[in-house]
């Protein structure tokens, strides 16, 4: 199944212009709070079976629930986005996930990330999208 196209979607009126990223990895100086940036989105399970242990990088057991602290648990490269920051990602339907980073994952490198998902089912149908990303809370970089 292919994924699904990112939907192009016009930047909000309190939009901030983005400084320019690396070609390479996506990467921008200093994220910062409070600008919408674009990021691509993947989804993954707690468990499966390529190694997933149901446990995050912080040390969070996930293997019951895709939530800490009320946020949706995500998997950032946290050179872009620290570890503990707090996010609202704004997906391609318009839709809001309330967001904190506490994973991390070979794959996600610059301007990616993961969203945690309850089932394999949720993780197909959110498939690959093109998203908008805030930073509510930044967290402090490991």
């Amino acid at each position: 199944m292919p994924p699904p196209e990112p939907a192009n979607e016009a930047p909000t009126s309190n939009a901030v212009k983005a400084p320019k990223s690396s070609e390479s990895t996506g990467k921008t100086p200093k994220e910062t709070a409070q600008e919408w940036r674009t990021f691509e989105a993947t989804a993954y399970v707690a468990l499966c079976d390529t190694g997933c242990i149901g446990v995050t990088f912080t040390g969070i057991d996930v293997s019951h629930t895709v939530n800490y602290h009320g946020r949706r648990i995500v998997a950032v490269d946290q050179s872009v986005i620290p570890l503990g920051t707090e996010l609202t990602i704004r997906l391609a339907d318009g839709s809001e996930i309330e967001a904190i980073a506490m994973d991390t994952g070979g794959a996600i490198k610059g301007r990616k990330i993961d969203v945690l998902m309850p089932s394999e089912e949720a993780a197909w149908d959110f498939g690959r999208q093109a998203v908008k990303v805030k930073i509510s809370k930044a967290g402090k970089a490991k």
